[in-house]
């Protein structure tokens, strides 16, 4: 290794069909929908050669590093193994340091961690000369998280990390079928100028809360079913209006997915994310909706461009914090 690989990764926000892309899920619901929008908060991944044998990973956000002799004297545990398990499935060809930087805030429900996977193992790829086709790296990439956390994981991350832009993303027996907004359309545009990206401040993790659900919907426990059901077909109605270019349209369906994710399991919503939303329906907005699954980090408010400047003002007074982003139109990047 003679140069510096450099891999950025899109994070995402999620609209409608959270948790039904998750495996097997979709299967037993014959069929699972997802709408996401690929956006300018990143992650990336630096591989560059290390002086001396050994390995390498440093997180600047995390402030956290590991090193060992090779992949197998990498410890899995701790904030890094998921990084770890990368290294010991695609192991460099020689000494190297990966360093990895979320530009999302830790906990943030924007999907950081599964774009972070991304980049690493496109730079990993790089790194080995070596190819692999998107569907096999988004397997692979569902496989190591899914042994990093303990629970199954979706695929709408590592969708929107490579690909980039706006999708809805229909889960089946043959995989999935992404359709997108593309540079032909209006798609793009309008719905970029109605959403308003906020931090609750408060973290979450998906993997309780998406297990939960699953646990639930397996056991016929209560209304999940129905529900997940229900999210399901709001987000097929989801996709189609802003696929169309008509995301006005879609807010009311994007608050009522909210409504009734928010009752899928305890702890989905908070008493703080409750405040912020109550704040922002006061100033005008259309729609609000935690990204991921819930319990804290992002959240999106749908407004028309005359409330905006109102809405950020009442999610900054309730304690949130606003952040900036555009949708990403390239997905994955890598620089060498």
């Amino acid at each position: 290794m003679s140069t510096e690989i450099r891999v950025t990764a899109p994070n995402r926000v999620d609209l409608a069909g959270g948790t039904t892309d998750l495996y097997p899920l979709f299967l037993l619901m014959d069929g699972g929908c997802t709408v996401n929008a690929a956006v300018t908060v990143v992650s990336q991944a630096t591989l560059r050669p290390l002086d001396g044998p050994g390995i390498r990973i440093v997180s600047d956000d995390l402030g956290k590093t590991v090193e060992g002799a090779g992949p197998d004297e990498l410890p899995l545990d701790g904030p890094l193994g998921l990084l770890v398990r990368a290294v010991r499935v695609l192991p460099p060809p020689g000494p190297v340091e990966i360093v990895t930087r979320n530009q999302a805030p830790a906990g943030s429900g924007l999907g950081a961690s599964s774009a972070l996977l991304v980049a690493l193992l496109v730079g990993l790829l790089k790194l080995r000369a070596e190819q692999m086709s998107s569907d096999k790296i988004i397997d692979l990439a569902a496989n190591i998280e899914t042994s990093a956390i303990g629970v199954p994981t979706g695929k709408q991350d590592y969708i929107a990390a490579l690909y980039g832009g706006v999708s809805m993303l229909e889960f089946g027996h043959l995989g999935f079928q992404r359709q997108t907004a593309g540079e032909d359309t209006d798609a793009r545009e309008p719905l970029e100028r109605m959403i308003v990206l906020s931090y609750t401040g408060e973290g979450h993790f998906s993997g309780i809360n998406n297990w939960e659900m699953t646990k639930a919907f397996i056991d016929k426990k209560g209304e999940v079913r129905d529900k997940l059901f229900r999210i399901r077909d709001l987000a097929r109605q989801v996709g189609a209006l802003i696929m169309g270019g008509k995301p006005g349209d879609a807010a009311e369906l994007i608050d009522r997915e909210w409504e009734l994710r928010r009752t899928l399991a305890p702890g989905i919503s908070t008493p703080r994310i409750d405040s912020i939303i109550a704040a922002t329906r006061a100033a005008g907005a259309l729609a609000n909706k935690i990204c991921g699954a819930g319990g804290g980090g992002c959240m999106i408010t749908l407004t028309l461009p005359e409330h905006r400047a109102a809405v950020e003002k009442a999610i900054a007074e309730a304690g949130g914090s606003l952040l900036s982003f555009r949708i990403d139109r390239r997905g994955v990047v890598v620089d060498a």
